[in-house]
């Protein structure tokens, strides 16, 4: 079980309105919420279900989120015996706690549930969470200027908490100048030598929080604690040593702090009654797997020991290490740990063994960094996820189903009908035998793929709820302009160009005019493995560029006049801006726009509009993903527009932009607000976190009333095109479901 005693960040007042709710939920997103009245009553409780099912019925904004709540919630009364407890979290996710007056006192949570810890303005909620604490403790070898550059360093070397250690040294041994055996001795000497004062030790808080890090701190007595609380200590890490002080234990438990507890020197039995003792008293803690020998041999670290723990509690697991290097930590993040801790030194030659095991900055970066790849890279464990980058390349790689012999409708589907073939955008290959022997439901020319409306039976669609307060488009290639223009009569189309498009003789496919609107996709990768950049360094790169937009706005052109549109077409750019391996410095990224500057003044945009694609942190190319540093933040692409000399507007890929605002933490909503006069063309689709995109609306995180108020502030003459991962199958279905939900979000 998890116990969270600090309930503010779950709590939100039934006076808030639905809209406000949303925007406090996708910025925070616990998975429930409870909802109290002014004199902090529990009156209800959201779940994700709940705000699931009021997107759905598009509950107004303006409504009270009483609208939302579930008001037959569970809740048990305050002291009730862990076992009741236990018992409730069967049949129950969470189980709010309340007083004898209605009021929330404690929130828990079951074992089935993801471990969470919470500390300061630091948590870990999801598996790939972690704490990176510097242990700072007598490292500053008794000087405070040397302590302020450690905190400084340890900072910029990626650790979220500086750690220090707190000890009256007369509570701790007594008369100090009394004979000891050698190694109590030798520790009185160092500590006695190493120490800050009190009033030091302080100074050393304020100062971490002066340059953003959270200060930590090890009480090793009861004056030191006393010491911390007075000073208003966030939280406590309980040594090795004091696991089984259980006086200690008790009067930390009483602080109702958040608690990391080392396990180093200790055995089975020890570490479980001290478990018991936290969990009894519904302590907010997180056990750390150490060994305490400085430095610890690899041999006796047993990181294998971590599962282990995982067994016995159900609280975070941390590991404190010990030992020399920092490619240990990485293996006990691995292996479930998520708050790291590990000492931290300007020089590992001072006197003290922590010295010795510690990390210089250098090091300590090293870990930092390597961390924050992993927690990146775990992902999730329950499902095998098929990522952007691998759908892309398994349309490509994979095969499908495709026609071997013309079937006509209300034909019987043969084996000889049949060719197993790439690309893999059609039926799977392992649906073959569920598609013999089916009735045909439309007319299939040879080399058509099959899709799985073949196998359910195509629904004839009589008509059309389409967007009204927009002019909208769908996306065309020259092989089926026709065939989607007779099903969705656009007022707008988008062609999508390749590169291979680039040679056709348009003549011999755009043969009647169509009475709509034109705008063209310029390709953006091409042949030879070459991306579109506007802003390389590279003279080839931006001269090859440069002669390609020249051949694509002559295209636009020519696509424009044989479809009979009178006006100039909207060509949609991706000016690159990419890099490969890493994200650009911000001065970096600024100097290049000047390239972007010099460059699009020789492109020939006669009789066309440029448009530039907003772009996402992570664009996927050939397969594989890179690090976008242009047309990104809304001040990068103001600061663009401003500096050019030619005219440009914007193609507005909401996807694209939710994916960098979720990357940057820029505001969405003020995002689009922000760059809404400059844009004339919108792709819209859903998204999740930094780069999932392309997704079905209403399948993403997207909230699309937020955005259709946004829109507000557009041009008149903007264009909304659906685009929509591989909705151009089955004649455009996944083009149809996009704009009859757009309709019912208003658009």
């Amino acid at each position: 079980m998890y116990f969270e005693k600090n309930v503010g960040r779950y709590c939100v007042s039934e006076q808030m309105s639905v809209s406000a709710f949303l925007k406090h939920f996708v910025k925070d997103k616990p998975r429930f919420y409870c909802v109290v009245n002014n004199q902090h009553e529990l009156v209800g409780v959201i779940s994700l279900g709940d705000i699931a099912r009021a997107t759905a019925k598009s509950i107004s904004g303006e409504n009270s989120i009483s609208t939302l709540m579930n008001k037959e919630f569970h809740a048990i009364n305050d002291g009730a015996s862990l076992s009741t407890l236990k018992h409730n979290l069967e049949e129950y996710r969470f189980v709010p706690v309340v007083d004898e007056l209605g009021r929330l006192k404690m929130l828990v949570q079951g074992l089935a549930g993801q471990r969470e810890f919470y500390i300061g303005n630091h948590s870990i909620q999801r598996s790939g969470d972690y704490l990176l604490v510097a242990e700072i403790g007598n490292n500053h070898n008794g000087c405070i200027e040397k302590a302020f550059e450690l905190i400084r360093s340890a900072k910029n070397s990626g650790a979220h908490i500086a750690k220090f250690q707190m000890r009256d040294m007369s509570t701790l041994y007594g008369d100090t100048s009394v004979s000891h055996d050698l190694s109590t001795e030798y520790v009185i000497n160092l500590l006695q030598k190493v120490s800050l004062s009190d009033e030091d030790m302080i100074r050393c808080f304020d100062f971490c929080k002066e340059v953003g890090i959270t200060p930590l701190c090890t009480p090793f007595d009861l004056n030191s604690l006393q010491t911390l609380e007075n000073y208003g200590m966030e939280g406590y890490k309980v040594a090795s040593a004091d696991l089984t002080n259980h006086e200690l234990l008790e009067a930390l438990v009483k602080t109702n702090k958040p608690l990391i507890v080392s396990t180093g020197m200790s055995t089975d039995g020890e570490i479980d009654e001290a478990i018991s003792l936290l969990e009894r008293h519904y302590v907010n803690y997180v056990i750390c797997h150490a060994n305490s020998t400085y430095p610890a041999p690899f041999s006796d670290v047993h990181l294998n020991y971590i599962d282990n723990l995982k067994s016995r509690t159900s609280s975070v697991i941390g590991y404190s290490g010990h030992e020399r290097g920092w490619h240990i930590p990485l293996g006990a993040f691995t292996k479930g740990a998520q708050v790291i801790e590990k000492h931290f030194t300007l020089d590992k030659t001072l006197e003290g063994n922590d010295h010795k095991v510690s990390l210089l900055p250098s090091e300590f970066l090293m870990l930092s960094q390597a961390l924050a790849d992993l927690s990146e890279a775990m992902g999730i464990g329950y499902k095998r996820q098929i990522t952007q980058g691998e759908a892309t390349n398994k349309i490509a790689l994979s095969k499908s189903i495709f026609c071997a012999k013309p079937v006509g409708r209300g034909e019987l589907i043969k084996d000889e009908n049949i060719v197993i073939r790439s690309p893999g955008n059609g039926l799977s290959p392992r649906m073959k035998r569920a598609l013999v022997g089916k009735i045909s439901s439309r007319d299939i020319d040879i080399g058509e793929a099959f899709f799985q409306t073949d196998l359910d039976g195509h629904k004839e669609i009589k008509s059309l709820t389409l967007p009204k307060h927009f002019k909208w488009c769908i996306p065309v290639r020259h092989r089926d302009v026709y065939k989607l223009y007779n099903v969705f009569k656009p007022p707008a189309i988008e062609f999508h160009l390749s590169f291979k498009d680039l040679k056709i003789n348009d003549k011999d496919t755009l043969i009647d005019p169509l009475n709509t609107e034109v705008i063209i996709h310029s390709p953006e990768q091409f042949d030879d493995d070459f991306i579109l950049d506007l802003f390389s360094e590279d003279v080839t790169t931006t001269q090859k560029t440069i002669s390609l937009l020249d051949e694509i706005f002559r295209k636009a052109r020519n696509i424009s006049q044989l479809l009979g549109y009178k006006g100039y077409p909207k060509v949609v750019v991706n000016c690159g801006g990419h890099t490969h391996d890493a994200f650009l410095s911000q001065y970096e990224a600024e100097r290049r726009v000047d390239n972007f500057i010099k460059n699009i003044q020789k492109v020939d945009l006669s009789d066309c509009r440029f448009l530039a694609q907003t772009m996402p942190p992570y664009p996927w190319h050939f397969g594989g993903q890179s690090f976008h540093n242009q047309f990104t933040s809304s001040d990068n692409i103001l600061s663009i527009l401003s500096k050019s000399q030619q005219p440009l507007e914007l193609c507005l890929d909401i996807s694209h932009s939710y994916m960098w605002c979720n990357y940057s933490n820029e505001n969405f909503e003020k995002f689009i607000e922000k760059i809404a006069p400059h844009v004339s063309h919108i792709h819209i689709s859903d998204a999740a976190g930094e780069s999932e995109e392309g997704m079905q609306v209403g399948e993403g995180t997207l909230d699309f009333g937020m955005i259709r108020k946004a829109f507000n502030a557009l041009p008149a003459d903007v264009t909304l095109l659906p685009e929509i991962w591989q909705g151009h199958d089955n004649l455009g279905d996944g083009f149809r479901i996009a704009l009859e939900r757009l309709n019912k979000f208003g658009y």
